[in-house]
Formats: C-alpha cells, structure tokens, sequence
C-alpha cells in the first residue's frame, strides 16, 4: 500500500524519501474597496471524518481509498482551509470586515463552511484531479441569536493535475479553492442585490 501511494504522487522517483508538508496558498490581491458594513465571523469548519487526516487522501476506486505517508498538510486540513478561506473572504471585501477568532467586535454576519470532500481523484489513472466540495452557509446574527440565512451553497471543484505529484495536487486544490471563493463571492452579491 505504501508503494501505491508513493507511486501515485511520484513519490517513488524521489531520491530520498521524505515528508512533504504543504499549506493552502493565500490571495495575493490586496483587499478590494470595503462594499458592506458586516462585521464577519468565520466559524471553524467542519469536516467529513473521511478526509480529517493531516495525510493526502487519494480515491483509486468508486469505494477505495488511501492515504500518503509522504505528503500531507502542515496543519489539520480544517485549520489550514478556515486560514486560507478567512483570507479570501477578507481580501474580497464583498462579504463585510472579517474578524479574527476571538475577536471582541460582534459579528453580524456569520459564515460556516463543512469540508464534504477533499482528495485526489486516481480512478481515471491517465486524467487524475484535484476534488473539493465545500458547503457555505451564511446567516444574519442579531442580538448574539442566529436570523434570516443569507445563502446556503454547495460548491464543488475538479481541476486537473499538470503531473502525478504531491505539489501538483497541492496547485489543483488552491485552484479549486480560488474558484469556489469567487463563485461564493458572486453567489453573495446575488443574494443581497434586493436588499
């Protein structure tokens, strides 16, 4: 099994072989003019107990799966997505000011996000991809109480693997991740358009 992971991430051609630690890439835009007044609370998000491991998860079968012992994330794969979404949400300044964690400023818009899927896609050997599929919902807060549920979205990203390594499904998933946060920062604007 080892030997199939390694093989699968071009792994097996490495000299030496060492643990590969990566994060998500954060947006190098700077943020845009602010276009809403909320104050934004990220909540940590929640994740399938099929991908929590801080390993690489790969599908080689409808029902099969396997995990890397060479390649993994830095950080839990929740901590290290709710960094890098925070970061987008902020630099899109479509959604209101974000707040840190712990934060003493109250949040009047909240945003949760479940991780439903995250994992490269073997099955089809000659055309690999990076899978995501992140659920958002994002709902009023008014006096400390959950209000009025702005959006709830499913968004879900396949982007090919340039080659099979570990770095490549790395760039797949940050393209993932970037075009999932600019579809929900479109999908928010439709949502508040009538307001």
């Amino acid at each position: 099994m080892l030997f199939v992971a390694a093989t699968l991430c071009g792994c097996a051609s490495s000299p030496r072989w060492t643990r590969q630690m990566f994060a998500f890439a954060m947006p190098s835009d700077l943020p845009a003019t602010l276009s809403n007044t909320n104050l934004v609370a990220l909540h940590r998000p929640s994740i399938s107990p099929l991908f929590q491991s801080r390993s690489f998860t790969y599908r080689t079968a409808e029902d099969s799966y396997e995990q890397d012992p060479y390649a993994g994330f830095l950080i839990p794969p929740e901590q290290a997505l709710e960094e890098s979404i925070r970061a987008w949400m902020r630099a899109s300044n479509a959604f209101g000011s974000v707040v840190e964690p712990g934060s003493g400023l109250i949040a009047t818009l909240v945003a949760e996000v479940s991780i439903n899927q995250i994992y490269g896609d073997f099955r089809k050997a000659s055309q690999p991809v990076g899978t995501m599929e992140l659920h958002f919902i994002l709902y009023e807060l008014s006096e400390g109480n959950p209000g009025h549920i702005v959006l709830d979205k499913v968004c879900a990203r396949e982007t090919p693997l340039a080659r099979k390594t570990a770095d490549a499904l790395m760039a797949a998933w940050n393209t993932d991740l970037r075009e999932i946060m600019e579809e929900m920062k479109s999908e928010y604007a439709k949502a508040n358009q009538h307001k």
